[in-house]
């Protein structure tokens, strides 16, 4: 593994202090429970004469719940909110610590596999397969013929006549069984006694609103361990978020192996370091390591690292997208290989100004772009999402190139935004034809490019708005709500950033652009940005992700009212002593935001 150096810099504390519990109501259809309690939204609190004699109850019983100042519902703890969830307070059952989890034998190897998945995550500990249906803890099934992703799940709590508790999870899909767990992990950790858990029986429905609910982190500017990209992995999955988003190549570095092309990663992967905290783009200096000591910092992963992530990740339920920016943001590449540059053009002062785009004309370029998608697709399995960039792409260059000039004549074109059609077109085909999607940001959506390509929209809903009605696939990530390297309060009070405000509550609140139900229906889901310019290290990206991050995951997967931001917060609350558990370096929410 190549690594960069660390930083120092001190984020604020975890000090975050629990909120007064709120309540979430939904809808659906549900297994009814006995003296069921329906929790809503204005209403479900028990009263106190109820609350008294439960107490009392549970300290005269001797049983694990004895002394707890409160047991809560499901649907006070649950982030992301469920489709549906009911909860009896008066009927508490009770759990061990250490579960034992009941599986049909044909399910067992799914069931092994996410049990271990769970026991390393480090929140619940001691899950274990039995064979024996009477004493389980837990019974899993997966069963029924998958709907929309798959990633849909039942769950139930029941209680025997002596209090003790059986859970009952069910999904169509070994992803769904893995949701409902997540789910679990929630619940159990907000009503964990010293003994085991008290939970209030339940049932619920869950179904995700998107199949997309993203997080992209910006490996080029600074690179991040392959550990640390797993830690990130692990802490979507708990909130089941299921992309990440590899930004890996970028004008500041290019942080993959490409076999066929060595020197992008021996001449762009490393640099010279700059101070701590600082990000001037004009006086980064890429450098061979063999030829210069000082270029120290950077790193990429090897073809093989990145298949361990990978399979990491698709353990956990997470897709990773790889991102290769092209045409623009390029100066990485060209750094490396100057066939890529255009004719006339003085690379080292014009690529530094953002005039850096590959040459559309030299044949070199078309070459290039197809070997590195075919090392792509050797390393990424089939049906893996691959992002093509083409943001910010800058065309001085190609005014005065003869090559692209003559390729702008065998178009027979005299707009120069043909020359970037023409390659956009020619790489996403080539993209898909082994069954990947091809990705890109939402300029490119303004190119009349074939409508299959997904539009990443990120400068606003009306761009969004305008590729879902040309008929692309959708992935809404505007910058004015979902980019989070953008400062979470006031400059003065906060870590540097690259400017902005986005507060928790403006996450929240982020509400769809008003489209056709047939637009509407191209919409395939959320993800927030995570650019890097002054988050050089893992501690400094948790705390710009976390709890923005949660705000994103409910948006995502839940089709609750952005009004309704109390109960948000009351169990965002829960959901970041889960995060303190595993020393994530969240932020901790303001007391009015």
């Amino acid at each position: 593994m190549n690594v960069k150096k660390d930083g120092i810099r001190q984020a604020r504390l975890n000090m975050a202090a629990p909120l007064p519990s709120g309540t979430q109501g939904s809808e659906g259809k549900l297994l009814p429970l006995k003296e069921e309690t329906r929790v809503g939204r204005t209403s479900g609190m028990m009263n106190k004469g109820c609350c008294f004699r439960l107490a009392a109850w549970l300290a005269l019983s001797g049983l694990p719940g004895a002394g707890m100042a409160e047991m809560l519902p499901a649907e006070e703890v649950l982030l992301p909110a469920p489709s549906a969830c009911r909860s009896d307070r008066a009927a508490v059952a009770h759990l061990p610590l250490r579960l034992a989890v009941y599986a049909p034998e044909k399910d067992v190897p799914v069931v092994e596999a996410l049990l271990n998945v769970l026991n390393a995550q480090g929140v619940l500990s001691g899950l274990s397969i039995t064979r024996d249906k009477a004493s389980a803890d837990a019974v899993c099934s997966v069963e029924g013929t998958p709907s929309g992703t798959g990633e849909g799940y039942e769950a139930r709590l029941k209680r025997d006549v002596e209090g003790r508790g059986i859970l009952h999870l069910k999904a169509a899909a070994p992803q769904g069984l893995f949701y409902a767990w997540q789910s679990m992990v929630q619940i159990l950790s907000a009503n964990r006694t010293g003994e085991g858990f008290s939970v209030p029986v339940f049932s619920l429905r869950d179904d995700p609103r998107f199949e997309w609910r993203g997080l992209m982190l910006d490996v080029s500017r600074h690179f991040f361990t392959m550990a640390e990209v797993k830690r990130m992995v692990d802490t979507m999955s708990l909130f089941k978020l299921n992309r990440l988003h590899l930004h890996l190549t970028d004008g500041p570095g290019w942080c993959l192996e490409i076999k066929k092309y060595p020197l992008l990663t021996s001449m762009s992967a490393w640099r010279v370091p700059l101070a701590d905290g600082e990000w001037n783009w004009q006086e980064v200096k890429l450098a061979i390591q063999e030829h210069d000591p000082e270029a120290t910092y950077g790193g990429f992963y090897t073809q093989e690292q990145m298949k361990e992530i990978i399979d990491y990740a698709r353990s956990r339920q997470v897709t990773v997208v790889p991102e290769i920016d092209l045409p623009g943001h390029s100066y990485a590449a060209m750094h490396a290989y100057g066939d890529l540059i255009c004719d006339g053009v003085d690379f080292p002062v014009e690529g530094k100004k953002g005039r850096d785009a590959v040459c559309m004309g030299r044949p070199e370029t078309l070459r290039f772009v197809k070997d590195v998608v075919d090392e792509l697709k050797a390393v990424f399995p089939p049906g893996s999402p691959i992002h093509l960039g083409h943001d910010e792409v800058s065309a001085e260059a190609w005014k005065k190139c003869r090559y692209c000039q003559n390729r702008l004549k065998n178009l027979r074109e005299k707009d120069l935004k043909a020359l970037g059609r023409d390659f956009l077109q020619q790489i996403a085909d080539y993209v898909r034809k082994d069954g990947y999607d091809a990705i890109v940001w939402d300029e490119a959506g303004e190119l009349e490019a074939d409508k299959h390509i997904l539009v990443m929209a990120w400068r606003g809903n009306g761009f969004a708005a305008a590729a879902a009605r040309k008929g692309h696939p959708v992935i809404l990530a505007p910058c004015s709500h979902f980019y989070f390297d953008y400062y979470q309060s006031a400059a003065s009070t906060e870590p540097k950033a690259v400017g902005g405000l986005i507060p928790l509550k403006q996450v929240y609140g982020y509400e769809l652009p008003e489209l056709s139900p047939e637009e509407a229906a191209r919409v395939r889901g959320l993800q927030a940005n995570i650019w890097t310019e002054y988050l050089y290290n893992m501690g400094l990206v948790e705390y710009m992700a976390w709890p923005r991050a949660l705000a994103l995951s409910e948006r995502a997967w839940s089709d609750c009212d952005p009004r309704d931001y109390k109960s948000f917060r009351s169990r965002a609350s829960r959901a970041l002593k889960i995060l303190e558990k595993l020393a994530v370096k969240y932020r901790p929410m303001d007391e009015e935001d």
